[in-house]
């Protein structure tokens, strides 16, 4: 079973609403929806909602992504070849936008340095975690543990998503530039902190 994670806002119910059903109508494996509601971070309502899971995947995503078709199967051959998939992502306009290289088509199998939406088996999770719970660079703190662990990211093609860029509450309280200058700089000091061996728990505390 898939346990899938989506962090929403009061504010974005028609995005969520979008996400839900979409997942509901494509995911081929047994799945459980957990939704963690009016967080401060994104990376808080990750946390939050992957303690809650009982699956034997764990999927993180948020209220304005909707996933293709059959979108876990290519995952879960990822994570059972010894990976951790990362998605193609399109625009709602359907140009490629995924990471790193936006504006291109990624080819399967690619390596790539991290995962947008983050997808584990629990095995994985438990040495992947805890988490960094900022509001961004989360997905890049997940992708930098998963490779300490040996779990290199994969582009996967199926593992396809579109994103619609919600903008209602987009910087957790701050302009979108000024969150991820901010949080680019409590990522630095989270990637010290594993460096050091001092990382044993989720943070930031307050997740921003």
């Amino acid at each position: 079973m898939i346990s899938v994670v989506i962090p929403t806002v009061e504010g974005r119910e028609e995005h969520y609403d979008h996400c839900a059903d979409a997942y509901a109508r494509r995911t081929v494996q047994a799945f459980e929806l957990i939704t963690e509601r009016d967080y401060p971070s994104v990376g808080l309502a990750w946390q939050a909602g992957a303690e809650r899971a009982t699956g034997d995947f764990i999927h993180l995503t948020c209220d304005d992504i909707e996933p293709h078709d059959d979108w876990a199967t290519a995952a879960i051959e990822a994570v059972e070849q010894g990976f951790i998939p990362a998605p193609r992502v399109y625009g709602a306009d359907g140009t490629p936008q995924s990471w790193p290289r936006q504006g291109q088509e990624l080819t399967d199998w690619e390596p790539v340095y991290m995962t947008s939406l983050p997808f584990c088996s629990r095995e994985q999770w438990q040495r992947i975690t805890p988490l960094f719970t900022a509001h961004y660079y989360t997905d890049d703190f997940f992708s930098y543990r998963a490779a300490l662990a040996g779990w290199e990211p994969r582009v996967r093609v199926g593992y396809d998503f579109t994103h619609y860029w919600a903008q209602h509450k987009r910087g957790a309280g701050m302009t979108e530039g000024d969150r991820m200058q901010h949080d680019g700089e409590l990522y630095g000091t989270a990637r010290a902190m594993v460096a050091s061996g001092q990382w044993n728990s989720p943070w930031p505390s307050e997740g921003i």
